[in-house]
């Protein structure tokens, strides 16, 4: 019985850590008649806790993963479960794109991680499907 206290208290922090809070839930490149490649992406509020002034900065990055492009998105607040939308012109030298910073508040913290790894196009942390 004494193991398993320690082991729930271990999986209840893993299961809060702030890099999963706040998750890269869409990670889509489609590509127009022209040719034109237009990147897709979400993300989504995880928690049970609402968080506000929510900056999410992606980087689009080349074949020897240095930055050929960038958006930020920006949600005032983004409650449990809502997502933030982003979506930008792919350079034609971009090849896979990198979560470069995710920054937010609750009450008076504020958070700021990054950057993640580099990740392929349709790579995503969080399937809400499944």
């Amino acid at each position: 019985m004494f193991v398993g206290v320690p082991l729930l208290v271990l999986y209840g922090l893993a299961a809060t850590h702030p890099d999963e809070n706040v998750v890269l839930s869409r990670n889509q490149v489609l590509t127009d008649a022209s040719g034109a490649r237009t990147w897709h992406g979400t993300m989504l509020n995880r928690t049970d806790s609402p968080y506000r002034d929510v900056v999410a900065t992606i980087r689009f990055l080349g074949a020897d993963d240095q930055s050929v492009g960038q958006i930020s998105g920006v949600a005032d607040h983004l409650k449990p479960g809502e997502m933030l939308n982003l979506q930008a012109p792919l350079p034609p030298q971009a090849v896979r794109m990198q979560v470069y910073s995710l920054q937010w508040r609750t009450g008076h913290v504020g958070r700021l991680l990054g950057p993640w790894a580099p990740w392929s196009f349709g790579y995503v942390q969080y399937d809400p499907s499944e």
